[in-house]
């Protein structure tokens, strides 16, 4: 599935706006809220990989790191590309109606997911 999700992805992202996120900017004055964090081994090493939609930066280990942003469907859809060593990240987060879901790949297969319900965000993709 996860092969089929990110295929999907890329061919998306040849249609958003693209930002390319400095480390830290963004943050300057106030603590980011995180929107998700996951726990995992990378190359050997242990990391906790954040990102905040927010400030749209990706955290490893509590510290930012610089990615590309691509925004779509009026930025209620966020993929953040970025770099981890030889390792190449992804986070795709996704909001429809109540829920979002973020996911995590690694050299294009999904290591993670986070799934948040009752936001508060009314937004269907189908609708303008």
């Amino acid at each position: 599935m996860s092969v089929i999700l990110l295929a999907g992805r890329k061919k998306a992202i040849g249609k958003k706006r693209k930002v390319v996120k400095k480390v830290g900017v963004g943050c300057e004055g106030k603590e980011p809220t995180m929107t998700a964090s996951w726990r995992l081994t990378t190359s050997g090493k242990k990391a906790c990989i954040s990102f905040s939609r927010d400030n749209m930066n990706v955290y490893v280990d509590g510290e930012p790191i610089e990615c590309v942003a691509y925004i779509t469907d009026n930025g209620y859809d966020l993929d953040l590309i970025f770099n981890l060593g030889t390792k190449k990240g992804h986070i795709y987060s996704d909001v429809e109606g109540t829920e979002m879901t973020n996911y995590l790949f690694f050299d294009e297969q999904l290591v993670a997911q986070d799934k948040q319900t009752n936001l508060k965000s009314g937004h269907r993709p189908d609708e303008f």
